[in-house]
């Protein structure tokens, strides 16, 4: 058995290769705009999540741990990744930008030919264009996740949605390949708008949508109701605004009337055989 751990701003997972996938929301990431620093009660969350994992994983016969833009930018970052080798005994490898980017577009369920993989988390949006799927021509990493944004806005919607075109304007001119958008929230909102009761990766891995679909799920998407309207988004109801508005913005800049969305991710390149640089 193999497994990969991913811990990322707004959330710890662990996958293993017989299919079993395990996700904790401990938000490492809240308040990191105005302190700069980890959150005190995410740290204490991450760990007692990883704890439970490494316990999972015992007898495995690789572990795989990564961080990413959260711990890759906090102040204390390199003192979490001490204190969970300590606690947990697990090696973290501190992701690059690029290696996030390459992640991204190795993991994602993605058609054949070129394409374009927005990868969204809780710290940064990375944004990947290959025009034959595997090697990247364009990869781009800003911190756009959607922890940051909850953070920078605090519930003015109005202003995120404002202020979100020339956000992703940084990223410059990017190709209008075929659009896969990955990442925790990109499928809660996919979840949404499929209107599932339960959380459904076959249904969600690969479900392509219309531009036209996104905006019409927007109010619903910024309604204080949401967890009522959309109970799946439950567990994400306060970064799911910011993921929509986001996302919204980035399809708008790119010019294309549709997307398709990927469970598959980062995890799932490590499992199937992605090399990290572990200098790092």
């Amino acid at each position: 058995m193999r497994a990969a751990i991913d811990i990322g701003s707004n959330s710890v997972r662990l996958a293993m290769s017989d299919g079993t996938v395990t996700s904790e929301i401990t938000k490492l990431a809240d308040g990191i705009e105005r302190t700069g620093a980890l959150s005190p009660a995410g740290v204490a969350a991450t760990l007692d999540a990883l704890s439970a994992f490494a316990a999972r994983c015992r007898g495995c016969e690789s572990v795989v741990a990564f961080a990413t833009e959260a711990v890759r930018r906090a102040s204390d970052g390199h003192e979490f990744i001490a204190q969970a080798k300590a606690r947990t005994g697990l090696n973290i490898i501190l992701l690059s930008p690029d290696d996030e980017a390459r992640l991204a577009l190795f993991g994602a369920a993605k058609p054949n030919g070129a394409v374009t993989v927005c990868d969204l988390g809780g710290g940064s949006m990375e944004v990947i264009s290959s025009a034959d799927g595997v090697s990247p021509e364009y990869a781009e990493s800003l911190q756009l996740g959607v922890v940051v944004l909850k953070n920078r806005y605090n519930g003015d919607y109005r202003a995120a949605i404002d202020e979100a075109p020339s956000l992703v304007a940084k990223f410059g001119k990017i190709k209008d390949y075929p659009l896969v958008l990955s990442g925790g929230s990109a499928c809660a909102i996919a979840a949404g708008m499929l209107r599932q009761a339960v959380y459904d990766k076959t249904e969600i891995d690969g479900a392509r949508f219309t531009a036209r679909e996104l905006d019409d799920f927007m109010p619903i998407a910024l309604s204080e109701k949401l967890p009522v309207l959309r109970p799946v988004c439950a567990r994400r109801a306060d970064t799911v605004p910011y993921g929509a508005i986001i996302l919204q913005a980035l399809i708008n800049h790119i010019g294309v009337t549709e997307f398709t969305v990927s469970d598959s991710g980062n995890l799932d390149a490590v499992l199937g055989g992605f090399e990290l640089n572990r200098n790092k």
